[in-house]
């Protein structure tokens, strides 16, 4: 049997698909999104970066600044908390008030005298209030004195908290009197820091944004009287 099959004159039927040129404007609009979208991430990177490198310096001077603090009372022979004005001049709390203020002389030996004037050697932490541009930027501050002179550094900047060092019994209760064995010496850092150190938030009035940090610990005293 011999099968014999019709043949279709004329064109086969045509496909649709893309030319050269729609390839390329394609691809071109493909390039820009990809581009548009590293750039995004980038830019979303570098703010937390900046945020986070932001937190670590605040919370990482703080921490040297607290450890530093711990180290110095742990190894004294005399504290007392007091207050003192911007040139670091000391002045104890007694009496009946509790033992709250904004600083703390340390003398580390018993040839130091605990009582004014004062005789060397001795250190004193303390809050220095100062106003740069409208906005508070309170210091902490050592101050170290021996007989040779005396130097103060900047531990920590932009703290708004006034009680920075009380003085407490193994109960959590405040005292006033610094010989005390028992004591239990807080100290309590609240600072603000900027969050973009390199922007300005438009909606704030023209002002940085702020962020809030909070350290605190309590130590005690190892040489006994």
């Amino acid at each position: 049997m011999k099968l014999s099959f019709p043949i279709q004159s004329g064109s086969r039927p045509r496909r649709a698909a893309f030319t050269l040129v729609e390839m390329m404007v394609s691809a071109g609009i493909y390039l820009v999104i990809f581009v548009g979208v590293i750039v995004a991430i980038q830019i979303f990177a570098l703010r937390i970066y900046t945020l986070a490198a932001t937190k670590l310096t605040a919370t990482q001077g703080s921490r040297k600044a607290l450890n530093q603090i711990r180290d110095d009372i742990r190894q004294a022979k005399t504290l007392q908390v007091g207050n003192t004005d911007n040139a670091g001049n000391f002045t104890p709390i007694a009496g009946t008030n509790g033992a709250i203020g904004n600083a703390l002389q340390i003398f580390y030996t018993n040839n130091g005298t605990a009582t004014a004037p004062y005789t060397p050697p001795y250190s004193i932490y303390y809050l220095q209030t100062n106003s740069a541009g409208g906005m508070s930027s309170n210091n902490l501050l050592w101050l170290s004195v021996t007989s040779a002179g005396s130097n103060t550094v900047n531990l920590a900047s932009y703290i708004t908290n006034m009680d920075v060092f009380a003085a407490n019994d193994c109960f959590g209760n405040t005292i006033s009197n610094f010989l005390q064995n028992n004591q239990v010496f807080s100290v309590k850092l609240q600072f603000y820091q900027w969050e973009y150190p390199i922007a300005v938030v438009s909606t704030n009035g023209g002002l940085n944004a702020y962020d809030y940090y909070q350290l605190r610990t309590k130590v005690c005293r190892r040489a006994l009287d």
